[in-house]
This record gives C-alpha cells, structure tokens and sequence, in this order.
C-alpha cells in the first residue's frame, strides 16, 4: 500500500502537461482512457456513445434509471403486426445546426446505416429492418423481413444525424465534426488532447445545468486518480480498486461503485486450431479461476458469471450452472486433444478498457500455467486492440466486453452468431436458436429459448465466461451526479458547486 501511495505522489509531479489550473466555475472536467478518432455514432462501435456521444446525440428511445424503456426522439410506439412498427415523433426538436429533425432524418440515419457501400459497422444491430416508410413528417413505419422482438431495444443505440449536413460534408466531416441533437454540442476534438462540448440552449428537454464539459484522455490509471486529487478534473472512470481504495481516503472526494451491466469474457477463435477443438476450449475454463481473480484482482468488484447472460439481461436463467476452477480436468481435456505436454496459447488484452482488463489477462496467464497451457499475454491501447478485433486479427483468446442498455439476449447475436458478425465462432445450434430468440415475439417464450442457447453456449465454451463487473468511478464532491449501471455517461441533470 505504502508503494502504491509512493507511486501516486511521484505521479502528481507529472500532471502539470494536463492543464494546470483549477476549474473554472461553469466546466466540468472529466478524465478518460483516450478520446475516440471517429464520432460518427454510425460509424463507430466503440464506447464513444456510452462516454461522449450520449452527450452529443439523442436515440429514438432510451433507459431510464428504473431500467425501464422510455420515449426520447420516439414519443411512442406500437406494433401494427408482427413485422411493422409505427413510431411517432417528437416535434420541436432540432439539430446542433438548427436542421430540423423529422421522420425524413430517421429515414436518412436508417438507409445510410443499411447502405452496403457505406460499411457501416453497426449494420448488423439493425439488418431486420426491410423497409422504411415515412408516413407523415412526424410518422413512420419500420418494417423487418419477419418477426423481430427486440427492434425497439435496439434503438435504444441508434442516434440519428442530420441529412443535409451529413450529405454535404461526407463521412470525414461527420466524423471530426458530428451535429445531433444531443444536450451538448461539439466545440473541439483535438485527439489525444481533449474533446469539449458546450450546453445546446435549444434541446427538446431544455438546456443542460453544466454549460462545458472537457473530456481529457488520461490512459494511464495512477495519472487520472493524480489529476483528480489535484483537482485538475472533477471526474475520472474505469478506476482500479486499489486506486479507489485510497481515493477514498482522499478528502472532497467520492468513490462510486456501481454494479454494471457489463460482463466481461474471452473471446475464443474457433476458426483455427488449437481452439476449434471444443475440449481446449473446455479447459481453458476450467482452468480460469474467477472466484479468485474477482477476490484478489478485482478487490471483490465483481460477480463471477456461469454463463452469457447477466441477470439483467432478458434470457437469463440462474439455474444456468457455468465451469469451476478444475487445473486437473484441464490437463486431462488437453492431453485427450493431442497435447499431453502442453499448449502454448496468445491471451490479447485492451489496457484500460475494462476495470482491471490487463491484470485480469495477467493473472489468467498465471492460472493456465498450472493446467498445462504455456501462455503469451499481449496487451494494446483500446483504439488499436479494436481495430484488431474488427479485422479478425486475433488468434486465439482476446479480452472484451459486453453490456450497456439494450439488456436483451439478442444483444448476443452480432458476437456470436455466424448469421451476424461471426468473426471468430460458429454452431448451428446456437445459430438457430439465436435466430429463433429474435424471431418469438412472446417474452416468456423468449426467456425459455435463451436459457437454452445459454446452456448450449455454456456446453461448447463458446467463450471463457468471466466476470459481470463492478464500474467504479470516482468524483470531487463538486460534482453532483450519479453513475449509471449501464455505463452510458449523462450529464443533463448533473450540477457543479
């Protein structure tokens, strides 16, 4: 503890490269990872849209904090028959450049995302929709080509962008310059620096309290905690518990710890050897001992996960029973594989991502010694990692995360089915019963089929279950906001002393 203290008070002597002076009165600052390159939020699959873009776009629905489903740019919504959807619009709203907003920008956002020559990445959330027809300029109708039940928790993560400006000025433009009609607005992206944002005076809910926001890239963990005891920023995230365990003791500032939707896994290639072989990738779950990884690395900050699901999730069936740690079962699995005298294996990890991604992929490295594995830890700033991810670049087993608001069992299928992105895995089992969990419409139902795919997942070790985590922000008591379990970062109601 005492060298932990150490390193952190040598740390402070650094912080001067991060804009020394106090804060004034009206911004709030806020400490991050890194700052994204791209913020087109239908061009980026990043957790740009949870940090920065909820700040800047709106959705067609959102979360409350009750984690019920609740109007935002969609006033209301019914279902005409099992493939339509008719979604009324709120009026009055406009975008960041005064464009109006209508059933045409919904129109616009939609076929722009479903555009093969636009490669969008977030075409898969919304590839059901066959058609889109504007009914009036206040009123349309998404029509899917066959029944799909959680269309509306999909638009949760959908912000519409304006036409006009966004034909005018073309991906690029979008991308270092977006316009939405969030309650905040783009004043400057200076990558690597900071991204402002200022209070939109004309937002359909009114203007937000906090008139500027500066969101600071700060990567490294022990710098942002320095920065936030030197009152250099108001907000940091994704805190490592040993750092919150002494920001606690720090006086004018709050630690919050917020249990989360978001799990995090191992991502397994079963495209190639060695782990196309369901039996290795058997073992490596059993030799992952997350009891103690949430015990020792994560401070307790963290639930063990049996299975795909987190218990939020609809789908989730807590008689899903998951791997425990077994070293023994392991060697035997991979000696019955053809690798009696071991295995070597790449474990790629983000740093700074997740809470705790890199010492979680260090400790894992450490436990799959004793089973047999001789394994390889390789960690990557976020931007890099993913663009490797993106490209199917990995070769064996990669840390990643999943959560936010959609909280559905589909929110599943763009990571594992073959029919979505299926990058690196497929069964035609667990393909057919994802197809089948999107396409029932009654819940119960749905519920029923996905507690099967769960135990079908949990039989072929589609991934090494981890960790459902605990998102641990930490604040100056200036600052009065409390953090969402979904991770999506929103300041509307927020204020400053």
């Amino acid at each position: 503890m005492r060298s932990r203290a150490l390193a952190l008070a040598v740390v402070l002597l650094s912080c001067a490269a991060l804009a020394g002076a106090a804060d004034p009165k009206g911004e709030l600052r806020v400490g991050i990872p890194w700052t994204p390159e791209n913020l087109d939020p239908t061009m980026n699959l990043s957790s740009i849209r949870a940090t920065v873009g909820v700040s800047l776009f709106d959705s067609l629905v959102g979360r409350d904090r009750d984690n019920r489903i609740v109007p935002e740019l969609a006033e209301s919504w019914r279902l005409m028959n099992d493939t339509t959807w008719q979604l009324k619009l709120r009026r009055g709203v406009v975008f960041h450049n005064g464009e109006p907003f209508n059933a045409e920008a919904v129109r616009f956002t939609v076929e722009r995302v479903l555009d093969p020559n636009q490669k969008s990445p977030n075409r898969a959330n919304i590839s059901e929709i066959a058609r889109i027809e504007v009914v009036d300029e206040y009123t349309l109708n998404l029509t899917t080509g066959r029944p799909y039940a959680p269309l509306i928790n999909r638009l949760i993560d959908f912000p519409i962008v304006p036409p006009k400006y966004t034909t005018e000025k073309g991906n690029q433009g979008l991308a270092l310059r977006p316009v939405g009609t969030g309650p905040y607005k783009l004043v400057a992206l200076v990558k690597d620096d900071h991204l402002t944002v200022e209070a939109f005076d004309r937002h359909w809910r009114g203007a937000p309290t906090i008139p500027r926001i500066v969101f600071k890239p700060v990567p490294e963990p022990f710098t942002r905690a320095a920065a936030l005891r030197n009152g250099e920023v108001d907000l940091i995230t994704t805190v490592p518990p040993s750092l919150a365990n002494e920001l606690e003791r720090v006086p004018g500032v709050t630690v919050h710890r917020v249990p989360s939707t978001w799990q995090i896994y191992l991502g397994l290639n079963a495209f190639k050897k060695p782990l196309s072989d369901v039996r290795v990738r058997q073992a490596l779950n059993y030799a992952s001992d997350v009891d103690t990884i949430v015990r020792t690395v994560l401070e307790g900050n963290g639930r063990r996960q049996d299975g795909p699901f987190t218990s939020s999730m609809l789908g989730y069936d807590a008689s899903v029973k998951g791997y425990r740690h077994d070293p023994q079962k392991a060697r035997q699995l991979l000696s019955e594989a053809g690798y009696p005298d071991g295995l070597e294996i790449t474990l790629e990890s983000p740093t700074g991502r997740y809470q705790g991604d890199k010492e979680i992929a260090e400790a894992l490295g450490g436990q799959w010694q004793k089973a047999g594995f001789k394994p390889k830890v390789q960690v990557a700033e976020w931007g890099a990692y993913f663009k490797r991810y993106l490209g199917k670049q990995f070769q064996d087993a990669y840390v990643l995360g999943l959560g936010g608001p959609m909280q559905d069992g589909d929110e599943l299928y763009n990571l594992v089915s073959s029919k979505g992105r299926g990058l690196y895995y497929r069964n035609d089992k667990v393909d057919t019963l994802f197809d089948l969990g999107r396409s029932t419409m009654d819940p119960a139902a749905r519920r029923t089929i996905y507690a099967d795919l769960a135990r079908t997942m949990v039989e072929d070790a589609t991934w090494v279950f981890l960790v459902q985590q605990v998102d641990i922000y930490a604040a100056r008591d200036r600052l009065g906001w409390t953090p969402r379990a979904d991770q999506w970062m929103s300041f509307t109601t927020a204020t400053l002393k």
